[in-house]
C-alpha cells in the first residue's frame, strides 16, 4: 500500500549565529559480533542493546555496517559471507542507533580464522554505477569515529595502473573536520600524504572516453560536478588543494577488467564540530584509473555534522554570517527525510518553516532524490515531479508520484534507499542586510562613544 508522509522541519540558525549544545550521555554501550561458522562460511549476528526511543520520533532502529577483514562489507543486519583463502580475519561492526535517545554502541573487532580455500561467488557484492564512488557507514558525530569506503573498478578492456586522490578537511572551516585515525586496505595500494609539489606531464586520450565536461574552464570560477570525467588533472589537483587541507595519494597495480576493490578510510569528527553542527561537509577524490593518461573522474561526497542519528532534519552550510560577504550570495540548505513505513511512500510533502530574514522569491532547487523535474504550476500530472510552494512564513516541497521504500517494507535491506533529500538555496532579503548595517553603525558610534 503506498502512503502518503509529511513532514515538518524548522531552518534554524544553528551554525550562522549560534551553535546547537549536546546533552553529554556518560553511559557506556556495547555490541558484541556473534559468528557462526560453517567451514568458510559464516552467519554474523550481533547482540545490541535495548533502543532507548526517542518520544515522538518514527520508531526507533538499528542500521548495519559490517567489515570482514577481506576487502569486502556489508549493510545487512545478519550477513552471510565466504571466505576465499585460509587464514585470520578480524571482523568489525559499527551499529548506528536511530531515533534513540542514547549513545552509539561501540564494538570490539572480532577474529575469525579460516583452515582451507572456497568458492566465493554466492557473496555479496556491492554494485558501482560508476568506476569510483564513496560511501559512508553514517552521518558523523562529534568526537565519533565513522567509515569511508572508497570503491573503484576497472571499466577498461585491460589491466590498468592507477592513483586515486582522496582529500578532507574544508579550508572552509577554521578547525579541522576530522581526525584521521587509521585505512584499510587488501590489494597492495600504496598510501601516501600528498605532496604539495606534484607535477603532472601526461596527455589525455581522446580515443578512450568521452567526456562530459570541455576545457577551456576560467579558474575559480568552475564548479565540480559528481563524477563527471575531466581531462586537465593538474587544473583539478590544484582546485582540490584550494579547497582541502590534507589528503592521501593512493596508487595501485594489476587491476584486471571489471574489478572492484575497497579501500576503508576510518576518521573521528573533531569534538570542535559541535559548533558547528547542522554543517554540510564534503570529502573530495579524483581517480585516475590509467596512469598513461590524464582522464581522471572525479567524486565529491557531502554529510552532515549530527547531533544525533536522525534520517529526518533540517542542515545548513552557512558557516558564518558576515552581511557584507553573503549580500549577493546564497545560503544552502538540505532537507532529509526517510519513510520509515511497512510500505512504500508514493506522495511526501516536507513542510519547512523560513526565518523572516530570508527572501523566499529567491528560492533556488539545486538537486533533489529521488530525482525529478519540478511540476509545473497549475497541471495536473502523472509523472513524478517535485512541486513548491512558497507561503509567508513556509516553503513546501511536495514528492509526487514517487515511489520511496520503507525502512520496515519486506525485502528492503539497503536504508539508503529509504532516505531522500531536497537541497536548496535563498538569499537575504534586503531587510536583513538594512538591519545589520544599522546594528554595525550603532556598534561604531559606542565605540567611538558618540552615542
Amino acid at each position: 500500500m503506498f502512503q502518503k508522509i509529511i513532514l515538518f522541519a524548522f531552518i534554524f540558525q544553528s551554525s550562522l549565529f549560534f551553535s546547537q549544545t549536546k546533552i553529554q550521555d556518560t553511559v557506556s554501550r556495547k555490541a558484541t559480533i556473534l559468528p557462526n561458522q560453517n567451514g568458510n562460511i559464516f552467519l554474523f549476528d550481533s547482540d545490541k542493546p535495548v533502543l532507548n526511543q526517542i518520544a515522538g520520533a518514527p520508531k526507533a532502529f538499528y542500521s548495519y555496517y559490517w567489515e570482514f577483514g577481506d576487502g569486502n562489507y556489508s549493510t545487512k543486519e545478519k550477513p552471510k559471507h565466504t571466505y576465499k583463502k585460509p587464514g585470520e580475519y578480524e571482523v568489525k561492526l559499527w551499529a548506528t542507533n536511530n531515533y534513540d535517545s542514547g549513545k552509539t554502541p561501540t564494538t570490539r573487532p572480532t577474529k575469525v580464522k579460516i583452515n582451507e580455500t572456497a568458492d566465493v561467488s554466492d557473496n555479496e557484492i556491492q554494485i558501482l554505477k560508476d568506476n569510483i564512488e564513496l560511501r559512508r557507514n553514517r552521518e558523523p558525530l562529534p568526537d565519533e569515529d565513522f567509515v569511508i569506503v572508497l570503491s573503484y573498478k576497472n571499466d577498461k578492456d585491460y589491466i590498468t595502473n592507477g592513483t586515486i586522490y582522496f582529500y578532507y578537511n574544508e579550508r572552509d572551516f577554521k578547525n579541522d573536520n576530522f581526525e584521521f585515525l587509521e585505512v584499510r586496505n587488501y590489494h597492495n595500494e600504496n598510501i601516501t600524504e600528498l605532496d604539495r609539489d606534484l607535477v603532472y606531464t601526461n596527455d589525455y586520450d581522446d580515443k578512450l572516453n568521452s567526456y562530459a565536461s570541455t576545457e577551456n574552464i576560467v579558474y575559480n570560477s568552475y564548479k565540480f560536478q559528481d563524477t563527471t570525467e575531466r581531462k586537465n588533472l593538474p587544473l583539478s589537483i590544484e582546485e582540490a588543494k584550494q579547497t582541502f587541507k590534507k589528503g592521501k595519494k593512493i596508487t595501485f597495480n594489476n587491476l584486471n577488467p571489471n574489478e572492484q576493490r575497497n579501500i576503508f578510510f576510518s576518521l573521528k569528527t573533531t569534538p570542535e564540530m559541535i559548533k558547528d553542527t547542522s554543517a554540510i561537509l564534503k570529502v573530495r577524490s579524483i581517480y585516475v584509473p590509467d596512469d598513461n593518461y590524464e582522464n581522471h573522474k572525479i567524486k565529491d561526497m557531502e554529510m552532515e555534522i549530527v547531533t544525533s542519528h536522525d534520517p529526518n532534519k533540517m542542515s545548513t552550510s552557512g558557516l558564518f554570517i558576515n552581511y557584507r560577504l553573503v549580500r549577493f550570495k546564497r545560503i544552502k540548505f538540505k532537507t532529509r527525510f526517510q519513510n520509515d513505513g511497512e510500505g512504500p511512500a508514493r506522495t511526501i510533502q516536507l513542510e519547512t518553516d523560513v526565518p523572516d530574514m530570508f527572501d523566499k522569491s529567491t528560492l533556488q532547487i539545486e538537486s533533489m532524490y529521488p530525482e525529478c523535474p519540478i511540476c509545473p504550476k497549475n497541471e495536473e500530472v502523472r509523472y513524478s515531479c517535485l512541486d513548491t510552494l512558497v507561503k509567508q512564513k513556509q516553503i513546501i516541497f511536495t514528492f509526487k508520484n514517487i515511489y520511496l521504500p520503507g525502512t520496515q517494507q519486506k525485502n528492503v535491506t539497503e536504508k539508503d534507499s529509504t532516505k531522500g533529500f531536497v537541497k536548496y538555496s535563498l538569499k537575504f532579503g534586503e531587510d536583513f542586510i538594512k538591519l545589520a548595517q544599522k546594528a554595525e553603525l550603532k556598534l561604531f558610534l559606542i565605540k567611538t562613544n558618540q552615542l
